[in-house]
């Protein structure tokens, strides 16, 4: 009996980490957030952008409900983004960039759905990369996912 209360226990307590999602890390389809700060000594200048990604198979991603947003107060530079993704053989493709071309009261751009970037090379991992464009040179940021089907 005691051997099975403890099976019991585990069994339990083992559906209780699934459920609060304690399992470990697996590569999905899902949302991508990235920020970029235009000063590193604070504020809240600077952009974001996230989209949802949909792994299609293994060279290609689709970016959906996508936005890139300008955050205030303004600091003048114009935010960019774009799809990213590393291949597996090291290298990264990078799709267009897409600028929030008004300033920080300005709508986001999008958000756009059904942008696809397909590669050469089995992806990896894809995200998006963001950057402040500050003349001289792009201060950027990027997250990725997971691919799933490599």
């Amino acid at each position: 009996m005691r051997f099975a209360t403890r099976a019991l226990g585990v069994a339990v307590g083992s559906a209780a980490l699934l459920a609060v999602g304690l399992t470990p890390a697996v590569a999905e389809d899902g949302h991508v957030y990235v920020r970029v700060l235009t000063y590193p000594s604070g504020g809240t200048s600077g952009g974001e952008s996230d989209a949802d990604l949909n792994f299609t198979a293994a060279r290609s991603v689709t970016y959906n409900n996508w936005t890139i947003n300008d955050t205030c107060p303004g600091d003048g530079y114009r935010v960019i983004a774009r799809a990213r993704a590393l291949l597996s053989n090291g290298n990264y493709a990078n799709g267009t960039w897409h600028e929030d071309d008004g300033t920080c009261e300005s709508d986001d751009w999008g958000p756009y759905s059904g942008r696809e970037l397909n590669t050469s090379a089995n992806i990896v991992k894809a995200g998006v990369q963001v950057c402040v464009d500050l003349g001289a040179e792009l201060k950027c940021n990027t997250t990725f996912r997971d691919n799933p089907h490599t």
